[in-house]
């Protein structure tokens, strides 16, 4: 009997900003490999409204929600964070026995600075549980400030912490840093980063693993070139201790391959 376990990972849906094709496609993956765990490393949710790119305009949440009133926000908040709640609700239903695991990114966790700044007696309220029904669901997380999550064998989550412009180099900088092997988003690109150490015989092993955003929507429009690639990644791991990545593009026409098998969104 084999006691390998099939994985997927996911970055950068950026709810809602998220490309309603591409989670057609994850979706439809998940049914059919059905994976004994899911990864979403960061950036679920976007939370533009909320961040401080939007403060003192009018796209500023507690501006255009409330007119900037002293009235508590909890309630828009959650029902700002639905979507994304009701994603997570998503991926539960289609994986029941599932282990489901968040390292919450950049973005996922604005809510909580700003309304320490606005409304400090709001954000007791403000729990993962109340905004994405993490313990209803069952789901476990790591917060973007803490430190890369051990999961299986050698490999690492995290959202990520550098960027750069060219793809597999922002994991590069985070195997320097943190020194694990490590699967992250953050960059919205794919690619792939060894480094080997013949003398203790070891490979670290890096992957950046895309994103599943709308590029043509207008919360895109800060850049109007995007070297960014579309996908996700899937794994199976040997006898439950080592995991054999395997980056998914989404092609142009939201097709991509998975074990042999085509999906289509």
């Amino acid at each position: 009997m084999s006691n390998d376990l099939k994985w997927m990972l996911s970055s950068d849906q950026q709810i809602p900003y998220h490309d309603p094709r591409m989670l057609n496609i994850w979706f439809d993956v998940m049914k059919w490999f059905n994976p004994d765990v899911v990864d979403y490393v960061g950036d679920q949710s976007d939370q533009a409204c909320w961040s401080r790119w939007q403060e003192g305009t009018s796209q500023e949440f507690i501006n255009a929600v409330k007119k900037g009133t002293a009235e508590p926000m909890a309630p828009f908040v959650f029902e700002q964070e639905r979507p994304v709640k009701e994603f997570y609700a998503q991926t539960r239903h289609t994986v029941p026995a599932a282990e489901i695991f968040v390292a919450l990114g950049n973005h996922d966790i604005r809510v909580w600075p700003y309304f320490d700044k606005k409304q400090p007696d709001v954000v007791a309220a403000l729990t993962p549980q109340n905004l994405w029904g993490f313990e209803t669901y069952g789901i476990d997380y790591i917060h973007y400030n803490d430190r890369p999550k051990q999961r299986y064998g050698d490999i690492y989550v995290h959202h990520g912490v550098s960027v750069s412009k060219h793809a597999g180099e922002s994991v590069r900088n985070d195997i320097d840093n943190f020194g694990v092997s490590i699967v992250r988003g953050h960059s919205h690109r794919q690619g792939v980063y060894y480094k080997t150490y013949p003398l203790r015989q070891e490979t670290l092993r890096g992957f950046e693993i895309g994103h599943m955003m709308d590029i043509n929507h207008e919360a895109a429009s800060y850049q109007n070139i995007h070297n960014w690639q579309p996908g996700f990644a899937i794994a199976h791991i040997e006898n439950g201790t080592y995991p054999h990545i395997q980056v998914i593009r989404i092609n142009e026409d939201y097709t991509c391959y998975v074990d042999g098998k085509k999906f289509s969104g």
